[in-house]
């Protein structure tokens, strides 16, 4: 796109979304409700009936996820990297960020930490698990709950099997624990520490969100448990977050598989706590980024290792094993991004914190949210986010003012 036509979209843009604002609360489509502008919140309906699916939709394991895949051999190799210490050229590969790194993990891979099993505990008054009036007066106090433990966002979906992994099913039948929601919480990072990506001191924003959902799904399953109720607190290999997060109403998938928030963009993680309490359940929402990513690809023209395709959405063919079968999506390849990795040292959110949507909620980060959201003029809000220079790579320069913008 020229500057011309740059300026003729942006003042196009510009048109629509004032034309928008002034229509939006007096227009309401049918079947669906607005959740705020630009967002639709299709009530009734299901994630059956905004993601497509075919008949080779069917049970996936978490052994063939590319995170479980360690003992691979061709894998073994990277991941090995991944978890050593480097002095490797760069300015913050050494053993100083390695150790910010590793003390960001407070779990430090041991899952038992936080997430696990807790059997509802009969309430002192009468032994019986509370009771509520209604799934709605349960969910009130649920989800005020996960804000109250710091959850950034926080919805409900139905408990699905088919989007558990194998491993997840089997091990709630030996517990005897049979779900019937999920409450899916998002939890923020710090979008400081992620700008550093590729770096090994980004890496501690990741890091430092697992640890943080860790906790927040820790007391949460606490505090459903204490009222009666059976929990379980996962994480990544806990359900399949992006599928569970649609169904909870909380985003839509992105060209690079990860899921964006109307609000909170990409700079946050996934958790959820399964719960054998009856919830009312939330509606999936849609906000024009499949419209968006067909259009846009910064994350694939960035990503540093290619394994984000700029093709358009697709069935997977089954040539890599980490890669579920049956739903249509956009195309990434796991094993290129982790075979970047290992080469790398350390792991990487590039395609993250390049995305449009990864910004700070102020005015002009709003208004190229609506232009995203805009049909028509929605490519724009790339080249708004070029023109002010966001998804540049880290120098030396931003590692060093990252530290000093830390107070003490």
């Amino acid at each position: 796109m020229n500057r011309r036509d740059f300026l003729k979209k942006s003042a196009l843009a510009a048109g629509v979304v004032a034309g928008s604002v002034a229509v939006s609360s007096a227009v309401k489509p049918i079947e669906v409700e607005a959740k705020g502008f630009g967002v639709k919140e299709h009530k009734g309906k299901t994630i059956y009936d905004v993601v497509e699916m075919n008949d080779e939709f069917g049970p996936f394991y978490w052994k063939d996820t590319i995170f479980s895949r360690k003992s691979d051999p061709v894998k073994s190799n990277f991941f090995a990297k991944i978890n050593a210490p480097k002095e490797h050229e760069g300015f913050d590969h050494n053993l100083f960020n390695y150790a910010l790194a590793q003390g960001s993990n407070l779990s430090n891979g041991d899952t038992t930490l936080f997430y696990k099993f807790r059997k509802g505990q009969p309430n002192s008054v009468d032994g019986k698990p509370h009771k509520f009036k209604d799934k709605k007066e349960a969910s009130y106090y649920i989800k005020r709950a996960a804000k109250f433990y710091k959850a950034t966002d926080v919805g409900i979906a139905p408990y699905d099997a088919n989007f558990m992994y194998v491993e997840n099913i089997e091990e709630f039948k030996e517990l005897g624990f049979k779900p019937k929601s999920i409450v899916v919480m998002c939890v923020l990072m710090n979008h400081d520490i992620l700008k550093l990506y590729p770096t090994l001191a980004g890496m501690s924003g990741a890091w430092l969100g697992y640890s943080n959902m860790a906790e927040i799904a820790g007391k949460l399953g606490v505090f459903i448990s204490e009222l009666g109720y059976s929990s379980y607190a996962g994480g990544n290999e806990w359900g399949m977050a992006v599928p569970l997060a649609i169904s909870a109403g909380l985003g839509e998938g992105s060209r690079m598989g990860t899921l964006i928030h109307p609000e909170l963009g990409t700079g946050f993680r996934i958790v959820k706590v399964f719960t054998e309490l009856e919830l009312e359940y939330d509606s999936p929402i849609t906000f024009g980024v499949e419209d968006f990513c067909n259009n846009c690809k910064k994350c694939a023209d960035n990503c540093p290792s290619g394994a984000i395709y700029k093709v358009g959405k697709a069935y997977a063919d089954g040539s890599n094993i980490s890669t579920r079968k049956g739903i249509k999506k956009w195309a990434t390849n796991s094993e290129k991004c982790y075979e970047y990795w290992g080469e790398v040292g350390n792991d990487c959110g590039r395609c993250i914190t390049v995305c449009p949507y990864f910004k700070n909620n102020t005015w002009v980060h709003k208004l190229s949210k609506v232009v995203a959201s805009t049909p028509g003029v929605n490519n724009v809000a790339r080249y708004m986010d070029d023109m002010f220079g966001y998804g540049k790579l880290p120098t030396e320069d931003t590692y060093k003012k990252f530290w000093e913008n830390i107070e003490i």
